[in-house]
């Protein structure tokens, strides 16, 4: 009877312990989505910086946030298996250039009133953060969804979905598309020039 006592309480023990951490755990994705989000507003805010300051700002946020080496590998799905060591290296480096600078600027103009947390849910080893931008001119939130890991013990962005889209499931379909049409030279090429007009962009 003792033993089972024992055990029933070390499982109760157990329970309680993983329940703990999983909150923990879901706190920290919660205050680690606002911080950026907050501090996205604040720089966007900045009227004492040039617009270009304020998109170099940005842009160093959400590259600090971002996994995208994980994201690039994803992207690449079938294909990454499939190239060399040489081009898995080149579109790593490329696709980190596409993406803060094709989400970077966005919120460089973002005239925004507050951003907030609306949930966080558990979905198999990630977290999905629910958020809410608030314009100052308008009471209709933007929403938007990240999804979060703990990568190397430091929770990084994985994935922005918007209006239920996921960008890198959408941008997997893209690349994998055009990786098919064009071969895997042509599309990086063709990945530089996007990049190229995309850093020209005021």
């Amino acid at each position: 009877m003792k033993k089972f006592l024992a055990a029933a309480i070390l499982v109760l023990f157990s329970s309680s312990a993983a329940l703990a951490q999983s909150a923990s755990q879901s706190e920290q994705a919660k205050v680690f989505i606002n911080d950026i989000g907050n501090k996205i507003i604040k720089t966007a805010d900045d009227k004492k910086s040039s617009v270009e300051q304020r998109k170099n700002k940005i842009i160093a946020i959400i590259d600090g946030a971002i996994d995208t080496d994980w994201i690039a590998r994803f992207v690449l799905g079938k294909n990454y298996k499939n190239t060399s060591d040489e081009n898995k290296a080149r579109f790593s480096k490329l696709y980190r250039d596409f993406m803060i600078n094709t989400y970077g600027p966005k919120f460089q103009n973002y005239n925004g009133r507050k951003f907030d947390v609306t949930d966080v849910s558990e979905q198999n080893s990630f977290y999905i953060v629910k958020a809410e931008f608030l314009p100052r001119d308008s009471n209709t939130p933007i929403d938007i969804a990240f999804r979060v890991k703990e990568r190397s013990g430091k929770l990084m962005i994985l994935d922005f979905i918007a209006e239920g889209v996921s960008l890198i499931e959408t941008q997997r379909s893209e690349f994998n598309s055009a990786i098919s049409q064009k071969g895997m030279e042509k599309f990086l090429e063709d990945l530089e020039v996007r990049i190229k007009n995309l850093k020209s962009q005021k």
